[in-house]
């Protein structure tokens, strides 16, 4: 194996143990540059802002920057109806059909009084297999979630799993609601007024976001293995 050989094997190692772009999203309420590039994207409608997607076989992360939400208003009032809610589902127009739902409120009422599963960044804290289940007794261990007014508007990040879901040929379907100031805000904006439309968001399968500490232990394992290969390819040359 020539030189050049040997260190295109060694690029192609580090890069199967790279892993996808979802690696890269923190799920912290704040959207940095770079970090939700090649999502898909929606419109939250109502002038609500922009909601961005990844998938892949155990998770969908979903970052939402409502900029018609500012920090003037405050976080989430039954009051005003104020609702964060993120749903998920296996075909278009299937609600309430195979999926998953979280939302999040300062009132349970908000989502029609029964809950929570449990309460999360001081919210309570709704996830449903399908959309009229009851919720269930708690949140998934693995479900997170994080909001913010750090840039003057509302940011919401999540990322929560699709393992309960039937996934229709590598693809999952959004729609949800982001209620404020006492008017709902619906995404994709395309969904009202027939109820369809839902945002298509590609499952990457089998490529699940590879932890920090095992990415940067396979990285290592990797670069010793060649380095291992070439001592051994030295010696011989030598001998």
């Amino acid at each position: 194996m020539t030189r050049s050989a040997i260190v295109m094997v060694g690029l192609a190692a580090l890069m199967l143990c790279s892993g996808p772009a979802m690696a890269g999203v923190t799920i912290d309420g704040t959207i940095t540059a770079g970090e939700w590039a090649g999502a898909t994207t929606a419109t939250i409608g109502n002038g609500g802002g922009t909601a961005y997607f990844f998938a892949d076989t155990n998770y969908i992360y979903g970052a939402f920057d409502i900029t018609g939400w500012t920090a003037a208003m405050g976080a989430a009032s039954i009051r005003d109806g104020n609702l964060l809610g993120f749903g998920v589902w296996n075909a278009d127009n299937s609600y309430p059909g195979n999926g998953v739902e979280f939302q999040q409120a300062t009132d349970i009422a908000t989502w029609g009084g029964d809950g929570p599963s449990g309460t999360m960044n001081g919210l309570p804290s709704a996830f449903r297999i399908d959309a009229q289940s009851p919720p269930a007794t708690s949140i998934p261990g693995d479900l997170q979630a994080m909001d913010s007014f750090a840039t003057g508007h509302r940011v919401w990040e999540v990322r929560m799993p699709i393992s309960t879901m039937t996934i229709i040929d590598d693809t999952v379907w959004v729609v949800g609601g982001i209620n404020y100031d006492k008017a709902q805000h619906w995404y994709p904006d395309t969904f009202l007024p027939n109820y369809n439309g839902y945002a298509p968001v590609p499952v990457a399968i089998g490529t699940a976001p590879v932890p920090e500490p095992l990415r940067m232990a396979s990285e290592f394992l990797a670069i010793a293995g060649l380095g291992g290969y070439i001592r051994r390819r030295t010696r011989r040359a030598v001998a």
